[in-house]
């Protein structure tokens, strides 16, 4: 056996199955049908979705009354999700165009995350903020100590502070959850995934809260929605195979 252990030895040639090995013999090789394009294409039953609101200017949005005590609130658009079906939002852009001062009627958007201590953006599902999100738009004056992380059980500067940031907001009844103004995110930056579900009867609103006078002329302003609608059993299956393990003993998928 030229020094091969039996277990290594090829097998006898036989003419009618020609010089193949004992490895290919122990392979079984498949191919899905339309290959690679299977893994890129959805069910009918999934329904691609994207839903673009656009608002023209008012005079409020210009009005010096405006501040960040008396802002000017309003939506840009809603969307309830129609019965026995779920919403599942992937993605969202608002955005803010201006005359391009080139041709009439011409328009382009402003630079990213300009008018950013102006205005912001608000995305609520059933008047209800989705997801745990803080954001402080307008700046607060610098704490020299740790009022902030250690808070005593009086009000201090940084309490206060804080509160002031948050006047356009709470004035609005907002909260702290106004958008600032930057493209596809509502959460964590990617590779981080971002996925809201919006449930059957559910309607997602889109607002926009101005809180100091708009400095520039505007063309108008956009909120751009996207995802994919499927029907609630398909979402149920879906959150049934993502279910966390109850012990150490129970699988994680389904």
């Amino acid at each position: 056996m030229n020094g091969l252990a039996a277990s290594q030895a090829p097998p006898p040639y036989n003419p009618g199955l020609g010089a193949r090995t004992r490895r290919e013999f122990d392979v079984t090789r498949t191919a899905e049908a339309g290959g690679d394009l299977a893994s890129q294409v959805l069910p009918k039953a999934v329904t691609p979705f994207e839903l673009m609101w656009r608002a023209l200017p008012e005079e409020g949005m210009f009005s010096p009354l405006v501040s960040p005590s008396n802002p000017f609130a309003f939506e840009l658009g809603a969307y309830t999700v129609p019965s026995r079906m779920t919403l599942l939002v992937f993605g969202l852009r608002p955005d803010i165009y201006r005359f391009s001062g080139v041709d009439p009627g011409d328009f382009v958007p402003v630079e990213e995350r300009r008018l950013g201590s102006i205005m912001g953006f608000e995305l609520l599902v059933d008047k209800q903020h989705p997801g745990n999100i803080d954001f402080q738009i307008d700046p607060v004056p610098i704490q020299r100590t740790s009022q902030q992380a250690f808070p005593t059980t009086q009000a201090n500067a940084g309490q206060f502070a804080r509160a002031n940031a948050g006047a356009a907001a709470n004035a609005s009844g907002s909260s702290n959850m106004i958008l600032p103004q930057r493209p596809d995110r509502y959460g964590p930056p990617a590779p981080i995934p971002f996925t809201l579900y919006v449930e059957s009867g559910q309607t997602v609103q889109a607002r926009c809260l101005i809180f100091r006078p708009v400095p520039i002329p505007l063309a108008f302003i956009e909120f751009d929605l996207t995802g994919i609608l499927v029907p609630s059993t398909f979402s149920d299956n879906l959150q049934e195979a993502y279910k966390f393990p109850q012990n150490a003993g129970e699988e994680s998928m389904r």
